[in-house]
């Protein structure tokens, strides 16, 4: 079984190591998440015209004709506006499918090569690059199940969240993954693990929490590459012990040896 203390400390030490480069990432990784399209609202408007006129009338003028009046006049600017906020969605959606999500895995790539390499920047745009398709495919299939799931009631999106919790670091270091495989891997690594995870996340509540109220800046500046770290280091133990994969050595890491 992992050890939370263990894969924190030695993320803090890593970042201290280097610290500017993941600073960086995981600043543009915050930006790519935060502005992901992913979350969506919606309002339902109803009147009653009959709360509007109340039989009287002013000027010589029915009330209720002038608002009609009115409210005809104004349909063709609602519906400039309807359509301009859903094509903006629809830009946002695309975005995030075909940009957002590979640079998010890119992101990802880079604080997992840093254990045992020193990763160049040109790593966030790895996905661009190598089986882009594919892994646009499984990570908007990802966000497409997880959705569905929270549909049900939030709390079966939550555990659809953490069982898929290591596609992207499985599409980092593997593109060529098929998604059905990368599913099945991703549930197989998060078995017994989903609740210690839970309890991972929560243990930075105190920090999300410092980094709400200095404004994003202890986030940017250290909590924010200090859970990226800890993420991709509970991602490489956890792959440690899994039949998919050999054993990777603990110490092999780049920054510890030089």
């Amino acid at each position: 079984m992992w050890n939370r203390i263990g894969l924190k400390e030695d993320s803090k030490t890593l970042l201290r190591l280097n610290y500017w480069p993941f600073v960086l990432v995981a600043f543009i990784h915050t930006i790519v998440v935060g502005s992901s399209a992913r979350r969506g609202s919606g309002a339902n408007v109803a009147g009653d015209w009959r709360n509007l006129y109340e039989g009287g009338y002013s000027y010589g003028y029915d009330s209720y004709y002038v608002l009609r009046d009115i409210v005809r006049s104004l349909l063709p600017f609602f519906g400039l506006a309807l359509v301009t906020v859903m094509g903006l969605w629809v830009i946002m959606i695309l975005l995030d499918i075909f940009v957002l999500s590979p640079i998010e895995v890119g992101c990802k790539r880079y604080m997992t090569m840093a254990r045992s390499v020193k990763p160049e920047f040109g790593e966030m745009a790895f996905v661009f690059k190598n089986c882009y398709a594919n892994v646009v495919k499984t990570m908007f299939l990802k966000s497409l199940y997880t959705f569905l799931w929270t549909l049900l009631f939030v709390i079966p999106g939550v555990v659809k969240a953490y069982e898929y919790r290591m596609i992207p670091y499985l599409m980092a270091e593997y593109p060529d993954m098929a998604s059905d495989e990368a599913f099945r891997i991703s549930r197989e690594m998060m078995t017994g693990n989903k609740w210690e995870a839970f309890v991972l996340d929560l243990s930075f509540i105190g920090w999300n929490l410092l980094s709400t109220i200095t404004l994003g800046l202890v986030g940017v500046f250290y909590a924010g590459p200090y859970q990226m770290l800890t993420n991709a280091a509970l991602y490489l133990t956890l792959k440690e012990t899994h039949p998919s994969f050999g054993y990777v050595q603990q110490d092999d890491n780049y920054y510890f040896q030089n």
